[in-house]
């Protein structure tokens, strides 16, 4: 059989100290600070626009409605992939995403009539920009 003393703890054992390391870090309030930093969204968007005048009028605002696309989607791509300057209390940035681009349909005004002919054609393109937040 075993000896009673065999049992017991030894004095050289280093003893934990649980009480210490709580009162280092404050308690956290878990899901309380994850609602106070909801996610943050935005659509960023640009009016394309193209005029053509002239014989040539409707070629010539497609055209100038094709070199302002590329130019007005980038713009509106920079405005989305910057971060918000207005987070949560106490929040910081934990993951930003840009989707896109979308774009409503292309809308034309042609007169033929007038002296000297007109055309016009526009349509919005735009991004949507979603700030995830963390607490810090």
């Amino acid at each position: 059989m075993s000896k009673r003393g065999e049992h017991q703890p030894k004095m050289d054992m280093k003893v934990k100290k649980r009480d210490k390391r709580r009162k280092d870090h404050p308690p956290r309030h878990g899901i309380v600070d994850v609602l106070a930093c909801a996610p943050l969204s935005r659509f960023h968007y640009e009016l394309v626009v193209g005029n053509g005048i002239g014989e040539d009028a409707v070629e010539d605002a497609q055209e100038a409605f094709r070199r302002a696309w590329e130019m007005r989607r980038q713009k509106a791509f920079e405005s989305a992939s910057t971060h918000p300057d207005s987070l949560g209390k106490n929040c910081v940035v934990a993951e930003h995403r840009v989707i896109g681009p979308f774009s409503s349909a292309q809308d034309w005004r042609i007169d033929l009539d007038s002296e000297p002919a007109t055309a016009m054609t526009w349509c919005w393109v735009g991004y949507e920009s979603i700030t995830f937040c963390k607490p810090p």
